[in-house]
């Protein structure tokens, strides 16, 4: 290993140490190393595509809807098809769509199954000294919003944003970009008696400048700052504006290590200054590692301000993280490892007044799997996971052993 990339290890791991998971931490623009054209099943010419059918979670639950004194079992699974399609002109231009569509199955509690679909669209110009993009997505789902709620509540979450990358002199470049994100819930979608519509829809709006400077041809360290505009239609009281300010590492498609790491502090100020604010550390660190083709090592750690379903805290702090190992000791066979956690920590209300608790989930899985012939194509899995959350409040204690198989097949 050169000096060099034992400084980016050292960053890295330095990050990892600072502060503990986000909610709503810096985004991201489009990966410019990547190259989806170069790996795609099916291209013809500029035309590329990479479809990929899953058939996941085939097993049991214990306890379907988190219950802690009468959990119900049901055999559940899901069918999902992804398909990545693009164009591009080279290097210099791509146009990109990924749409990806699963149906959730549960035999005997029907309320539970659900039709769940994301499209998105990406398009970049990839020149030497100016890269804009603009990103649109759309996506339906009624999966569990978190670690919080229960339900399996009905939404929808429009996004877009748009940037420009400007690369200077010295390895030196400065970005760019504007978000817009909504969250939109059924409006009969309840949880524990609270009309999730009434406390979560909201429209973010959040701009975002940062600084690159270029250690390698795959690494860039970053320094930025974004100004957040959060507003609840229905629940005004936690309507607010942060500023955030962060410095990290991001490491581009082709290293040993990818992803993204970043720390930094948040101010929040709501606008009724009878509401507490929230001023604090955040992290947001994503990375893998691929010392060998056989060995695959992901973190995954956040810390950040979120929103509680109930209406009288303005605003949680949500911590957590996860480790995931994969090691494909042979050309059909692997094991996944991994553990995760999140804790959830209320304390100010609305009226002042301070309620302190905290909630923590744990989750362990092992799963072997299969490849059929070999490669990266067709995998047989099956998944182990044992799931435990602590809580001082009624009824949010609960403990779930889910085992399950997993198939995916790509063309």
């Amino acid at each position: 290993m050169n000096f060099r990339m034992r400084q980016i290890v050292r960053f890295a791991v330095l990050l990892l140490c600072v502060a503990a998971p986000a909610a709503a931490q810096n985004f991201r623009p489009p990966d410019a190393g990547s190259r989806p054209w170069a790996t795609a099943k099916i291209d013809f010419g500029p035309i590329y595509m990479s479809p990929t059918f899953e058939l996941t979670g085939v097993g049991v639950d214990n306890n379907v809807f988190n219950d802690e004194s009468f959990p119900k079992s049901d055999i559940t699974g899901a069918l999902g098809m992804r398909t990545l399609a693009g164009l591009h002109y080279g290097e210099l231009l791509m146009l990109q769509v990924a749409q990806d569509n699963t149906y959730r199955y549960y035999r005997r509690y029907r309320s539970e199954r659900s039709i769940d679909g994301t499209l998105n669209l990406t398009l970049e110009l990839r020149s030497r000294f100016v890269r804009p993009w603009v990103r649109w997505e759309r996506a339906k789902t009624s999966q569990r919003l978190g670690f919080e709620i229960d339900e399996r509540a009905e939404r929808k979450t429009p996004f877009a944003d748009f940037g420009i990358d400007v690369n200077a002199a010295f390895r030196l470049g400065i970005s760019g970009a504007a978000r817009r994100n909504r969250v939109r819930f059924k409006d009969t979608e309840e949880y524990k008696g609270q009309n999730l519509s009434e406390a979560l829809d909201q429209t973010n709006d959040a701009y975002q400048v940062f600084v690159r400077y270029q250690v390698t041809e795959l690494s860039d360290l970053v320094f930025g700052s974004e100004y957040t505009r959060d507003r609840f239609e229905k629940s005004p009281d936690r309507d607010n504006d942060s500023y955030f300010y962060y410095a990290g590492l991001r490491i581009k498609t082709g290293a040993m290590f990818t992803g993204t790491a970043t720390a930094g502090y948040r101010t929040q100020t709501h606008q009724k200054s009878s509401v507490a604010n929230f001023k604090g550390p955040t992290a947001d660190v994503d990375l893998a590692m691929t010392p060998s083709e056989a060995i695959k090592l992901q973190v995954q750690f956040n810390r950040d301000m979120s929103y509680s379903y109930l209406i009288e805290y303005p605003f949680i702090t949500e911590t957590g993280g996860g480790v995931t190992l994969t090691n494909r000791f042979s050309e059909h066979l692997d094991v996944v490892l991994s553990a995760r956690g999140r804790w959830l920590n209320y304390d100010e209300t609305t009226a002042g007044t301070k309620k302190p608790y905290t909630e923590r989930t744990a989750v362990f899985g092992i799963g072997p799997g299969y490849f059929v012939g070999g490669g990266t194509g067709t995998r047989l899995g099956l998944l182990f996971e044992r799931w435990q959350r602590q809580s001082p409040a009624d009824g949010r204690s609960f403990h779930d052993n889910r085992i399950s198989s997993n198939y995916r097949f790509s063309f």
